[in-house]
């Protein structure tokens, strides 16, 4: 037997192997996202609507996971370690489904699955200033709760805000948010909506285009923003979102986050096209 040329034989073989398999994942790949004649008509659709689109329009054809999310009973000692320094004379109040904790300078409010933190003894602080008391705020609640991402930022006549949330299997969960606002004149607000990520549930499901998703949204927007005034689709994403606060667990449906003017937000079921929220 010729080793050599079966040696040949061999190496051409598993070259050719592979540019047909490079073949097949970039067809593939080229199916699984939006064309730029996609993107080109659902723009174009929205514009004839009255509505602009000033952001990147995610291109790719995911699949995505249900996930469960579940009701957390906070520790009260672990969260006074989080935002009281100073342990003493700290004043408790227990009222339903409320527990307010307190000093002269700061105020912690639990109330369902939602915190609310307020400190007055905070100093006057320019923008680099704030951003690094929010993060060290944020960085202290990640040692209990779950790892946060910054999302956005912005300031007004009164204060620098900063907005976080986390990230499971790469998609933010917007029930999870921590929002920080400091204030030029002095003084500190936090806000935490917090729910538990639980076990994904069921299969991997395909999640509609990007298109698909504005083409839904667009009679919606419509519908609650009025076609009298100028629309701008600012954002869009796929995240993960869950419409009712459970009082155990609910399932996250992944959804397609649209954001309006910046502030208004609508969510799309990724599945079905339906107006989550």
């Amino acid at each position: 037997m010729n080793w050599d040329r079966a040696r040949k034989y061999t190496v051409t073989a598993l070259v050719l192997l592979n540019i047909v398999l490079l073949a097949i994942n970039l067809w593939t790949s080229s199916e699984k996202r939006m064309t730029a004649e996609q993107k080109a008509d659902i723009m174009g659709i929205l514009r004839k609507n009255g509505i602009s689109v000033s952001c990147e329009l995610p291109d790719k054809r995911a699949e995505a996971e249900q996930l469960i999310l579940r009701r957390v009973e906070f520790d009260y000692l672990k969260l006074q370690k989080i935002f009281f320094e100073n342990k003493d004379n700290l004043k408790r109040i227990d009222a339903t489904d409320k527990v307010t904790i307190s000093n002269n300078t700061q105020t912690l409010t639990v109330e369902g699955a939602h915190i609310e933190y307020e400190n007055t003894d905070v100093s006057a602080a320019d923008k680099a200033e704030a951003e690094k008391m929010a993060g060290d705020m944020v960085k202290a609640i990640q040692g209990y709760f779950g790892s946060f991402y910054r999302y956005s930022s912005d300031e007004n006549d009164d204060a620098y805000s900063f907005r976080y949330t986390e990230k499971i299997s790469g998609l933010k969960v917007y029930n999870n948010i921590i929002s920080v606002s400091v204030y030029k004149n002095g003084g500190m607000r936090l806000g935490l909506s917090y729910l538990q990520p639980g076990e994904h549930s069921g299969d991997k499901m395909a999640v509609i285009p990007c298109d698909e998703a504005l083409f839904a949204a667009m009679p919606r927007i419509l519908e609650y923003e009025g076609s009298d005034k100028e629309l701008n689709i600012t954002s869009v994403e796929l995240c993960y979102y869950l419409k009712q606060i459970p009082d155990d667990e609910g399932i996250a449906i992944p959804c397609y986050r649209i954001a309006v003017n910046w502030d208004r937000i609508y969510y799309i079921n990724g599945y079905t096209g339906e107006l989550a929220n």
